[in-house]
């Protein structure tokens, strides 16, 4: 299964404010409705006027690019779910760890494949996999997860431009 970064909104969540090219746009995860995950996308300056309608599960940023300039749309998109991944272990809470825990372990599953993780001792089919972050080192612990069709799809529905 590949997953990417879904392209950025074209306006502001809490403004309406057109995007243009250069601005730095927050993403942000959270938990909506009953069960429901939620995306917004903000100008840095709007995120803390932002009232969430729940909690947020995981941020990260990037730059409007030039619908015209595709250079470097690979590697900033993995930048994204790098960062994503990381602010998943920031925002923990016991209201949100089934949908958390998962975003984690389908977030490492793509970061091992593209050589950003990887997997420490034996693979495991469930409890915790130790994962080292190839640049820094640093040791993780990810949940395994059982994952259904149903929560996967509404994962794709929320972040699929972070998971194709």
């Amino acid at each position: 299964m590949e997953w990417q970064i879904k392209t950025i909104a074209r306006k502001s969540t809490l403004s309406g404010e057109v995007f243009s090219p250069g601005d730095r746009v927050v993403c942000l995860i959270f938990m909506g409705g009953v069960g429901e995950l939620g995306r917004a996308d903000l100008r840095p300056d709007e995120v803390e006027a932002f009232e969430l309608p729940g909690e947020v599960l995981g941020r990260w940023a990037r730059v409007v690019k030039d619908p015209d300039d595709e250079s470097n749309t690979a590697s900033e998109t993995m930048a994204s779910a790098e960062d994503f991944f990381f602010s998943l272990f920031e925002n923990e809470s016991p209201d949100t760890k089934e949908e958390s825990d998962m975003l984690k372990h389908l977030l490492s599953l793509m970061l091992e494949r593209k050589r950003v993780l990887r997997a420490f001792g034996d693979r495991k089919s469930t409890g915790e996999q130790s994962y080292r972050h190839v640049k820094t080192k640093q040791m993780i612990q990810v949940p395994i997860m059982d994952i259904s069709t149903k929560l996967m799809h509404k994962i794709e529905d929320t972040i699929g431009d972070i998971i194709l």
